[in-house]
């Protein structure tokens, strides 16, 4: 269960990111402040699983993996909802960040 938990706390953390980034361009009026509040309340959700990831699972393990996950997460929707440019180079940082994960986690 605490993988699934931190799982959650990676998706929450990404959905608040793809939030802050499609208000990124907007004026700072009631809709960019509803939109940034729904945000804070996506990371807010994202803290309360990985707390609750954090009781089964060492910190460092848990916090690698949930900053290397969020790190992947984001790149491949930003490629996707935004039309972000991934360069092979990028993608070669993020099979790092992964493997830097495994070796973390022995």
């Amino acid at each position: 269960m605490p993988f699934v938990y931190l799982s959650l706390a990676v998706a929450f953390n990404v959905a608040a990111y793809v939030v802050f980034k499609s208000i990124s361009a907007r004026g700072h009026d009631v809709v960019w402040l509803a939109w940034f509040a729904a945000g804070l309340a996506l990371g807010g959700v994202n803290t309360l699983f990985f707390t609750q990831a954090l009781r089964s699972l060492k910190l460092g393990f848990a916090y690698p993996a949930f900053a290397g996950a969020s790190i992947a997460a984001v790149m491949l929707v930003s490629a996707f909802l935004f039309a972000e440019q991934t360069k092979p180079i990028n993608a070669l940082g993020a099979v790092l960040v992964i493997v830097g994960i495994v070796a973390l986690s022995r």
